[in-house]
């Protein structure tokens, strides 16, 4: 009898796992590729190891779940994921999250960044079928009006990041058919709790603002700490110390002429309303660093969050409780992202948080490594039941 020597068809779910495998492995085909496409741009060597570390975290996991509670698709849809240029990761979460969702993905590179999608879609054909041309890889101009309504009538799904004009505009113009999920600005907070050593919950903060630069979503932008203006003060301090230990390590990305600009006004804004501190003002600079300031943390009195969005700027506020500084946050409204907790048990106040609008709320340290099927999610890859 004569033997059958072929090999068994790997399983998509397994091939998919040993894909998204490669991105978390620094020494792998892909990583390396991505590694050299994105050297020499505008983020330091530190911040896209880093990002590309977290890009797919929890995959598998999530992958999993997310099989088990739905359907494949009778037809795959076809979407187009317009790409942010403030951040990496976006493109490959797309990717996988499409993937996953059974979807055919165009990926539509910013210009700040064109490399990433490319290497996507070739790690995608090179595992032939189911994947051949499953994702692509493009790029137009912006206000290309013409190459963006061909796109837009040939996708089913569009999945755009960017400011909220960008977003009003493609939700303006997509096809009736077609379904647009957006993701617009937000912004993030943390929240010290009493029982929280500083020095510690310094530490987890500067790591999560250091990444990006306070550019993305999952930034803390505001930090609440519970006690009175004398720790809140401290903590400040604890924080100037954490992030200038952090600059040597994990660099600030070059800043051009109109950051340098809005770092200079966003300084004396902030000076104005500092708290005094035992060497004067409760605001700290960072040492000069690749044309600007390496960072700046201010302390100020209690209110509602102070949001740069730029520039590793930090503030701290004083606050009576976390019930508090929830109320303080919820005037973020729509554009409330994630909290990070230090001290507290995040998960007993997850609801508390959520209440007042947040959508995420994590231990501080893990704000910028969502798990896998977080802006993007599986589910925006899918049309509606």
């Amino acid at each position: 009898m004569k033997l059958d020597t072929t090999m068994p068809v790997e399983p998509v779910p397994a091939l998919l796992t040993r894909a998204a495998a490669a991105w978390s492995n620094a020494n792998s085909a892909v990583r390396r590729q991505a590694r050299t496409a994105l050297a020499g741009g505008q983020w330091p060597r530190q911040t896209i190891e880093t990002a590309l570390d977290n890009a797919l975290y929890d995959f598998e996991a999530a992958a999993c779940r997310y099989r088990r509670q739905a359907a494949p698709p009778l037809a795959p849809p076809s979407a187009l994921a317009i790409l942010p240029g403030n951040i990496i990761g976006p493109a490959v979460a797309c990717a996988f999250c499409a993937a996953v969702a059974g979807a055919k993905v165009v990926l539509k590179s910013s210009h700040a960044e064109r490399r990433l999608p490319e290497i996507l879609a070739s790690q995608f054909d090179a595992f032939g079928e189911p994947f051949v041309d499953t994702v692509t890889a493009t790029y137009w101009s912006g206000g290309d009006a013409s190459r963006e309504d061909a796109a837009f009538a040939r996708a089913d799904i569009i999945v755009v990041f960017g400011e909220d004009a960008t977003i009003a505009d493609v939700e303006r113009r997509a096809p009736p058919r077609t379904v647009v999920r957006a993701y617009g600005n937000a912004y993030s907070i943390a929240y010290v709790s009493a029982n929280a050593q500083l020095p510690q919950a310094a530490d987890a903060a500067a790591q999560d603002i250091a990444l990006f630069d306070q550019r993305g979503c999952m930034s803390p932008q505001t930090i609440y700490v519970q006690g009175d203006e004398p720790r809140c003060v401290a903590f400040a301090e604890a924080l100037h110390a954490a992030l200038t230990r952090l600059a040597e390590r994990f660099p600030r990305a070059p800043a051009d002429e109109l950051e340098r600009e809005a770092v200079a006004a966003a300084l004396r804004r902030l000076a104005v309303a500092a708290l005094p501190s035992g060497e004067g003002s409760g605001i700290f600079v960072g040492a000069a660093q690749r044309g600007a300031p390496s960072h700046v943390v201010a302390a100020q009195s209690f209110g509602k969050p102070v949001c740069m969005g730029f520039g590793r700027i930090a503030v701290a506020k004083p606050c009576l409780d976390a019930a508090q500084a929830a109320s303080a946050a919820s005037a973020l409204g729509a554009r409330f992202d994630t909290v990070a907790v230090a001290g507290d048990n995040h998960k007993e106040l997850r609801s508390l948080f959520q209440a007042a609008g947040a959508s995420r709320v994590c231990a501080l340290g893990e704000m910028q490594r969502p798990p896998f099927g977080y802006r993007p999610t599986i589910s925006d890859f899918t049309l509606p039941q």
